[in-house]
């Protein structure tokens, strides 16, 4: 009975975690979802200093995310946004419109794909 109390403690301390974890990530995909769209109205508009300065923010918050997204997440596609940030950052300041914005909207994609891959369920699970 005593090992069935502490697998349940050590369950719902997981599941607490998990839970809080997944909270975080949520927040940190919704703020960098938001600096990219404000890059790309910037972009849209021909304001290439401007989404050049946005773009070096989502950089900076990025960075002092990493190590949290990292503890449990896919490397990959951490490396994947990093990659496209860099690039979108290059063709901003080649004032190349049409590349930036691509990089922009999968980077959007990617964004909103972060949290999922750490949601408390049974597919991330097995």
């Amino acid at each position: 009975m005593k090992g069935v109390i502490i697998s349940l403690c050590i369950a719902a301390a997981i599941a607490a975690g998990s839970a809080a974890y997944t909270h975080h990530t949520r927040s940190v995909s919704e703020e960098l979802g938001s600096i990219n769209s404000s890059i790309m109205e910037s972009l849209k508009e021909g304001d290439y200093r401007g989404a050049a300065e946005k773009t070096d923010a989502l950089n900076e918050y990025m960075e002092k995310k990493r190590n949290i997204l990292s503890a449990t997440g896919n490397h990959e596609e951490l490396d994947k946004i990093e990659m496209n940030i860099s690039e979108m950052s290059g063709y901003t300041n080649g004032q190349q419109q049409t590349d930036a914005i691509a990089h922009c909207m999968v980077l959007d994609f990617l964004f909103k794909h972060l949290p999922k891959n750490y949601e408390l369920k049974l597919g991330n699970i097995l």
